[in-house]
C-alpha cells in the first residue's frame, strides 16, 4: 500500500478559468521580466493583474525594496566587487535598475497598492510577520505571504494577513506538513493546507507522496506555458505565478 502511495499523485482536470494569475517580480513590461519595477506595477495592473508579486531584500541601512537579491543585482550594475553586501537605500533609490527602471523602497510599493483598492501584494522573501506588519500596516488584509517556517505561517494567519501558505523552500516542511496534516491528531497547531511549489517539486517522491494522501490549495511557481503545470499540482491549483501569461 505505501508503494502504491508513493508512485501515485494526484490527478484532475486543469481549467485556466479556476486559478488566479500571480504576475512573478512585478510582471514583463518592456519586454523585460523580473525587474521589481515601478513601471513593471503599473503594466501588470493595466494588463489586468490583481495579484502581484515583489520580491524585498533589507539595505544596508534596514529598509525594504523590491530586489531579487543582492548578487544579482551587484553584478548587474557593474559591482561584482561587493557580492551579495546590500546598499544604502539613498544608493538604491538614486540609481535606476539594471533593466533602467524605476526602483522601488516599502514607501513606493504601499503608495502604488493602497492607489488601487483592487491589487493584492504578493510576496515570497520574507515571512516574519513583525516585518512585514511593519513596512506595510495597512496592506495585510490584501497580502498573500509565502511563510518559511511554521512560527510564521501561524502568525501570520492569527495576524489577518489575506492569504499564507507553506514554502517549499522551508528546511521543516516535512515535519510541518507530516505533523500539521497526517498527523494532526497528535499535535497541537494550526493544519498546513496551502503550500507554495516550485514545478520541480512534483519530480520529489516525498511531495508524490503528500499530494496522494491529502489535499492542499497549491500555489505554483513560476509558469510560462499551461503545459508546464504538472498533472499532480491540477487539483487544487489556486494560484499561478508567470512572466508572461496574461489573466
Amino acid at each position: 500500500v505505501v508503494l502504491l502511495l508513493l508512485l501515485s499523485c494526484t490527478g484532475g482536470n486543469y481549467s485556466s478559468n479556476s486559478v488566479t494569475l500571480i504576475a512573478h517580480a512585478g510582471g514583463a513590461v518592456g519586454g523585460e521580466v523580473m525587474t521589481n519595477s515601478l513601471e513593471a506595477l503599473h503594466a501588470a495592473h493595466n494588463n489586468g493583474y490583481r495579484y502581484i508579486e515583489l520580491d524585498l531584500n533589507f539595505t544596508s541601512d534596514s529598509i525594504l525594496v523590491a530586489v531579487h537579491d543582492w548578487a544579482e543585482y551587484n553584478e548587474s550594475m557593474g559591482m561584482e566587487e561587493r557580492g551579495d553586501s546590500a546598499p544604502t537605500l539613498a544608493f538604491f533609490m538614486s540609481n535606476p535598475l539594471p533593466s533602467g527602471h524605476t526602483p522601488l523602497s516599502a514607501d513606493g510599493i504601499n503608495q502604488f497598492f493602497l492607489t488601487y483598492d483592487n491589487l493584492h501584494f504578493v510576496t515570497d522573501k520574507i515571512s516574519d510577520p513583525d516585518v512585514l506588519e511593519r513596512f506595510f500596516p495597512d496592506l495585510k488584509e490584501r497580502m498573500v505571504v509565502e511563510a518559511f517556517n511554521y512560527d510564521h505561517y501561524s502568525a501570520l494567519i492569527d495576524r489577518g494577513f489575506e492569504y499564507v501558505t507553506y514554502s517549499c523552500l522551508a528546511e521543516d516542511i516535512p515535519s510541518a506538513t507530516m505533523k500539521h496534516i497526517v498527523f494532526s491528531w497528535l499535535f497541537p497547531g494550526k493544519k498546513i493546507e496551502r503550500l507554495a511549489l516550485h514545478t520541480s517539486a512534483f519530480d520529489y517522491l516525498y511531495m508524490k507522496f503528500l499530494l496522494s494522501i491529502s489535499e492542499f490549495e497549491i500555489s505554483l511557481f513560476t509558469v510560462n506555458n499551461l503545459y508546464e503545470i504538472p498533472e499532480a499540482a491540477s487539483q487544487g491549483l489556486k494560484f499561478i505565478y508567470t512572466d508572461s501569461m496574461l489573466p
